[in-house]
C-alpha cells in the first residue's frame, strides 16, 4: 500500500498537468525524511528511490549521499553503496564517519592505497579514533606493508585497551607471516581484554578451525553463542562450522534462526545455500521464491534459482534467467560464472572460457576472477592446453594466496606432468594452509613417490592411513607404496581392498590390470576390464589400459575395437594411435586400415582422426609427401591436432627443412602433450637442429628419461650433449641408444661421434 504521501504527490502531479496549478512542490528535505521512515521500514528500494529525488533536486547534499549509501548497502548492492560512500567523503570532508564508511567499501573493491588516504583523513579529523586506526592499518596490510599495519593496530591498542577488532587483525597479519604461536597469543589477549566479546571468540575460533584444531575451535563458537545466543555472526558461524565438517543437518538450526530473526536478504540467501548444499531443493526454491517476490530485482536470488534449474535438468531454463540477469547487469560477476558453468555442462568449452574471460576482463581482482581463472584452468586441462591450464590456475593463486584448492589444482596438473618436485611443493602450500586437508596430503604422497622419497611418503601415508582406514583412496595409495617398495602382491590386496570400498573406482581396476599383464594373466586382466569397455564416462587412460590387455590376451579385434573408439572420442591420444599403427603393422593389414580410415573420411571429410591415421600409415609404408599431406589437411580442420602437429614437425626436423614451421608444430603439440616423451623429443631435436642447445636440452633428457626404451630418443640426446661438449654424458647417451637397436635411422652418425669422442680420449 502506497503511504499517503506519496498518493497525495501522484494526485498533485496529475491536477498539475491538467490545471497547470497548485500543490506545493516537495522539498529535498521531504524526500530525505521519507526515505529514513522507509529505511526504518527495511523498505529499502523505496528508501533508494527517495535520496534519489533529493539528490536530484540538490546533488550537493552530503547526508543524502550517505544515506543512499546506507540503503544500497541495506539493499545487498555494495557497488553502488560504495560510489555513493565516496561521493558523500568528497562532500563531507570534515565527517569522520563519511571518510570511514568510503574507506570501508575502497578495501572491499581492495582499492587499498585510496582506502588509506581516507583513513588518513579520518585520522586527522581525529586522532584517537580506533576505527580509523584499524582502517587505515587494513589498508596498509592491502598494500603488504604489514609492519606499518601492526603500528596502527597498535595504536589503536593505545587509545582503546579494549580494541578486540585491532587485536584481531594484528593476529591475523602475524598468522599470515607464519608466526602461529604468536597469533594464537593474540587472539587469546583480545578475549582477556574483552572476555564478553562474542567477535574475539570467534576470532579465536577461526583461527582454532584453520589450524586443525576442530574440537577446540567448535568449544570456542559455542562460548560465543553462550554470551549471545542472538548475535548474528555467532549463529552464522556455527553453521558454517557444521556445514563445513560433514555435520550438516546441525547448522540448520542456526541458519534458519539467521532467516528467521535478521529477516534480511542476505541471511534468507545463506538459508538457501545450506538447504542446496544438503540437496532440498524444493525448501532452497520456497526460500529464493519467496525473496524474489519481495524484491523482484534480486539477482543474487535469480542466479541461484537458475542453479537450481540447472541442477533439475532445465539447463536451458537456467541459461534464460542468467540472461535476464546480464541484461540489468552485464558485469555480474556470479551471472558470468553461473553461465560458464553452464557451457561446461553443456559441452560448449568454447562459449565457456569465453565466459570466464569476461569475468576476469570485467573485474580482474575480485573472488570472481578467480573462480573464473580456476575454471579456466579445468576446461584447459581437459582439452590438454595444460600451459595454459598452469597459467590459469597460478593466476588464480596470485589472487587468493591462502586457496588450498588452487594450489591443489596445480598439484594434480605438475603431477600429470611428471614433474614431481612441484606437486609436493603444492600440496605442501596447500597443507600449511589446511593441515587437515586429504587431498592434499595424498599429492604429496603421490609426489614422494613419484620423486623416489619412499621413506617420506610411508610416513605421510602412515597419518592418512590411522585417520581414514576404510576409503578407497588410502587403499589405492598403500598400493602405490607397496609397487614402489617391490611388493606387488601386497598391492595387489590394497587395489582389491579399494575396489570393496568403491566397485567402479578406475584407479583401483587399471593397477590390479597392470599387475594381472605383467604377472603374464592377461586374459584375467581383460575380463576385469570388460565391464568398464562400454561405458561412457570411462577415462581414456583406462580404455588404452583395457586395449593393451586384450591385445595382450590375444584378442587383438577387441584391442582394434577400444583404439578406434579413443581416437574418435580423443583425437589427440597420440599413444593410441601409436598401439593402433602397431596393430596393423603386426598384423600386415595396411592396406586394409588405409582402406577403413578412407571410407571414414568420405563419410566425414574433417575428421582430424581419419587424416591423422592416414597420414602415419603413409609414414609406415615410406609414403613421406603424403603423410605431409594429410597432417596439413587435419591441421586445416583443427589447428591444434596435436599428434598431426607433432608428426609433421617430425618430418620437417628429419629431412631438415622448414625449421621455424616445425617449431611452431612442435610448440603446439608439446603445450598439449606435455608429458609425452615422443612429443619431448620433436620440440628438443628441433631446438638442437637450430643450435639452440641449453634449450634443447630439457626436453631431450625429458623424453629419454620417460621412454628409457627408445633408442633414437637416447641417440637426440647424446648428440645434444656433444653439441654441448658434454662428452661424458654424449657417450653414455649413444652407447646406451646403440645397446637397444643396432639399426635405428642415426645409428651410423651415433657410431661416428662416439669415434671422435674416443678421440678425445673419452669412452
Amino acid at each position: 500500500m502506497k503511504s499517503i504521501w506519496s498518493m497525495s504527490v501522484g494526485v498533485c502531479l496529475a491536477l498539475g498537468s491538467l490545471s497547470g496549478a497548485g500543490c506545493s512542490k516537495a522539498s529535498p528535505a521531504d524526500h530525505l525524511r521519507q526515505g529514513d521512515v522507509h529505511m526504518a521500514d527495511r523498505r529499502y528500494a523505496e528508501a533508494i528511490i527517495e535520496y534519489r529525488i533529493a539528490l536530484q533536486e540538490d546533488p550537493k547534499l552530503g547526508d543524502a549521499r550517505l544515506k543512499l549509501g546506507d540503503a544500497y548497502l541495506a539493499a545487498n548492492d555494495p557497488r553502488n553503496a560504495g560510489r555513493e560512500y565516496v561521493r558523500a567523503a568528497d562532500l563531507l570532508p570534515n565527517s569522520v564517519a563519511a571518510q570511514l564508511k568510503a574507506a570501508t567499501m575502497l578495501l572491499a573493491g581492495r582499492a587499498f592505497e585510496d582506502a588509506r588516504v581516507r583513513a588518513d583523513r579520518a585520522i586527522a579529523l581525529d586522532p584517537r579514533n580506533v576505527r580509523a586506526q584499524i582502517v587505515r592499518g587494513n589498508a596498509l596490510a592491502g598494500l603488504e606493508d604489514l609492519d606499518g599495519a601492526i603500528k596502527n593496530y597498535q595504536d589503536a591498542v593505545a587509545v582503546d585497551p579494549s580494541a578486540v577488532g585491532a587485536y584481531q587483525n594484528i593476529g591475523v597479519i602475524q598468522l599470515a607471516q607464519g608466526r602461529r604461536d604468536e597469533a594464537e597469543q593474540t587472539f587469546r589477549k583480545a578475549i582477556e581484554v574483552a572476555p564478553t566479546s562474542v567477535a574475539a571468540r570467534l576470532a579465536l575460533g577461526n583461527f582454532l578451525w584453520a589450524s586443525g584444531r576442530v574440537t577446540e575451535a567448535e568449544d570456542t563458537f559455542k562460548v560465543a553463542l553462550q554470551i549471545d545466543p542472538k548475535d548474528a555472526d555467532a549463529n552464522r558461524s556455527l553453521g558454517v562450522y557444521y556445514a563445513s565438517v560433514g555435520r550438516a543437518a546441525q547448522a540448520a538450526q542456526y541458519f534458519e534462526f539467521l532467516a528467521r530473526t535478521t529477516k534480511t536478504t542476505a541471511a534468507s540467501l545463506s538459508l538457501a545455500d545450506y538447504y542446496m548444499a544438503m540437496r532440498r531443493w524444493p525448501d532452497a526454491r520456497r526460500v529464493l521464491q519467496e525473496v524474489a517476490r519481495q524484491d523482484g530485482g534480486n539477482s543474487a536470488a535469480a542466479i541461484r534459482l537458475a542453479s537450481l534449474d540447472a541442477v533439475e535438468g532445465q539447463v536451458a531454463h537456467a541459461h534464460d534467467r542468467i540472461h535476464e540477469v546480464l541484461q540489468k547487469e552485464p558485469k555480474n560477476g556470479l551471472a558470468l560464472l553461473l553461465d560458464t558453468r553452464l557451457f561446461m555442462l553443456e559441452g560448449k568449452r568454447d562459449q565457456a572460457l569465453a565466459s570466464a574471460s569476461t569475468v576476469v576482463a570485467n573485474e580482474p581482482a575480485s573472488s570472481a576472477a578467480f573462480q573464473a581463472h580456476m575454471l579456466s584452468g579445468q576446461l584447459n586441462s581437459e582439452r590438454g592446453r595444460f600451459d595454459e591450464a598452469l597459467k590459469s590456475f597460478e593466476q588464480a593463486l596470485r589472487l587468493q594466496p591462502s586457496s588450498a584448492n588452487a594450489a591443489i589444482a596445480l598439484a594434480e596438473l605438475h603431477l600429470r606432468l611428471r614433474q614431481p618436485a612441484k606437486t609436493i611443493a603444492y600440496a605442501q602450500e596447500a597443507l600449511d594452509v589446511r593441515p587437515d586437508m586429504p587431498e592434499a596430503r595424498a599429492l604429496l604422497i603421490r609426489g614422494q613417490l613419484a620423486s623416489g622419497d619412499i621413506a617420506k611418503a610411508k610416513t605421510e601415508l602412515a597419518t592418512l592411513q590411522k585417520s581414514f582406514p576404510n576409503t578407497p583412496a588410502v587403499a589405492i595409495l598403500t598400493a602405490l607404496s607397496q609397487l614402489a617398495q617391490k611388493q606387488p602382491e601386497a598391492a595387489r590386496q590394497s587395489y582389491a581392498r579399494a575396489l570393496q570400498l568403491a566397485p567402479s573406482d578406475f584407479e583401483a581396476f587399471g593397477g590390479l590390470v597392470q599387475l594381472d599383464i605383467a604377472t603374464g594373466h592377461a586374459k584375467e586382466a581383460a575380463a576385469r576390464m570388460e565391464p568398464l569397455v562400454a561405458r561412457p564416462e570411462t577415462p581414456t587412460d583406462v580404455l588404452l589400459l583395457a586395449a593393451n590387455a586384450y591385445a595382450s590376451a590375444g584378442n587383438p579385434k577387441k584391442a582394434e575395437d577400444i583404439l578406434l573408439l579413443v581416437v574418435q572420442k580423443d583425437p589427440g591420444t597420440l599413444q593410441a594411435y601409436t598401439l593402433l599403427g602397431g596393430l596393423y603393422i603386426s598384423q600386415h593389414r595396411i592396406e586394409e586400415a588405409k582402406d577403413q580410415f578412407g571410407n571414414i573420411l568420405k563419410k566425414d571429410p574433417k575428421s582430424v582422426a581419419a587424416l591423422t591415421m592416414l597420414g602415419m600409415l603413409a609414414e609406415q609404408q615410406g609414403r613421406t609427401m603424403d603423410a605431409e599431406q594429410y597432417y596439413k589437411d587435419a591441421l586445416s580442420v583443427d589447428s591444434r591436432a596435436a599428434v598431426a602437429a607433432n608428426n609433421l614437425a617430425f618430418l620437417y626436423v628429419s629431412s631438415k627443412r622448414n625449421l621455424d614451421e616445425a617449431l611452431q608444430l612442435a610448440q603446439i603439440a608439446t603445450e598439449q602433450l606435455p608429458s609425452q616423451p615422443g612429443v619431448n623429443d620433436t620440440l628438443g631435436w628441433i631446438y638442437y637442429q637450430k643450435k639452440m642447445t641449453s634449450t634443447a636440452l630439457p626436453y631431450l633428457e625429458m623424453a629419454a628419461k620417460n621412454a628409457p626404451t627408445e633408442a633414437t630418443h637416447h641417440f637426440h640426446l647424446g648428440m645434444a650433449y656433444v653439441q654441448a661438449g658434454n662428452y661424458e654424458s654424449a657417450s653414455a647417451s649413444l652407447h646406451k641408444a646403440l645397446s637397444l637397436r643396432a639399426d635405428f635411422p642415426g645409428a651410423n652418425d651415433a657410431r661416428q661421434a662416439l669415434t671422435t669422442i674416443a678421440a678425445i680420449g673419452i669412452h
